[in-house]
């Protein structure tokens, strides 16, 4: 499902701190209503955006994600920048049940290196970069996933850096003895942009085309004496 400002994501069941009615900061007491979520608005350098609809019929649009809760009172009370570590990137945005990872359980890290044991629900991806305004979303070394989790009391936006899948032991069965020192990935590249000595046949248009090596421009030209 992709789209631009408004996507659909797989609905889910949560429940609205019913500040978000009063134009009031979110309170883990205040009274909460039933909502069922259903899209994502997806802004950049806004935190993430849902529309929900409650149980009286009324729908209400860019509810932020800690205004969302999974029960009817208690559970956590964490704020907005550690649920959610980095804002909607692009106005292009994706949202996406990876099968791989459906209904997995996970750890995520948080700011104070606790893990919060989540599920994950869907993931959230975003592209076109800088050079359309809007962001890192296409960039090697910028780019943010968003994997949504529902955790114990609030859901969860996070990147891949900030989680650790759990599987049973099936295959994930090993801990880092120490923390690694990788570094994020920041090469970028292009199948078409790697100089190739080989190029298409251009004469005319063919439906199994072949491919014939070029021409070296490169190569010295022939001198010319002079008289």
């Amino acid at each position: 499902m992709s789209n631009y400002l408004n996507i659909n994501v797989p609905a889910f069941w949560a429940f609205v701190d019913d500040g978000f009615f009063y134009d009031l900061d979110p309170d883990v007491n205040r009274s909460r209503t039933l909502v069922e979520v259903f899209a994502y608005t997806s802004i950049p350098q806004r935190c993430g955006l849902f529309s929900v609809m409650t149980e009286y019929g009324s729908q209400h649009a860019r509810v932020p994600v800690h205004y969302l809760h999974t029960e009817e009172e208690g559970g956590t009370d964490y704020p907005l920048d550690w649920i959610q570590l980095w804002d909607t990137m692009s106005y292009y945005c994706s949202a996406t049940i990876i099968e791989y990872c459906k209904n997995r359980a996970a750890n995520i890290m948080l700011k104070d290196k606790t893990l919060h044991k989540s599920q994950y629900m869907f993931t959230l991806d975003w592209a076109l970069g800088p050079q359309y305004q809007s962001g890192y979303g296409e960039m090697a070394a910028g780019h943010k996933c968003g994997h949504v989790f529902k955790g114990d009391g609030q859901f969860f936006i996070q990147p891949n850096n900030r989680v650790l899948w759990m599987d049973g032991g099936s295959f994930i069965s090993k801990k880092f003895a120490v923390k690694p020192d990788w570094k994020v990935f920041s090469q970028e590249f292009s199948c078409e942009h790697t100089g190739s000595r080989w190029i298409s046949e251009s004469e005319e248009e063919k439906w199994f085309y072949e491919f014939k090596e070029k021409e070296d421009n490169n190569k010295p030209e022939a001198q010319i004496e002079l008289a």
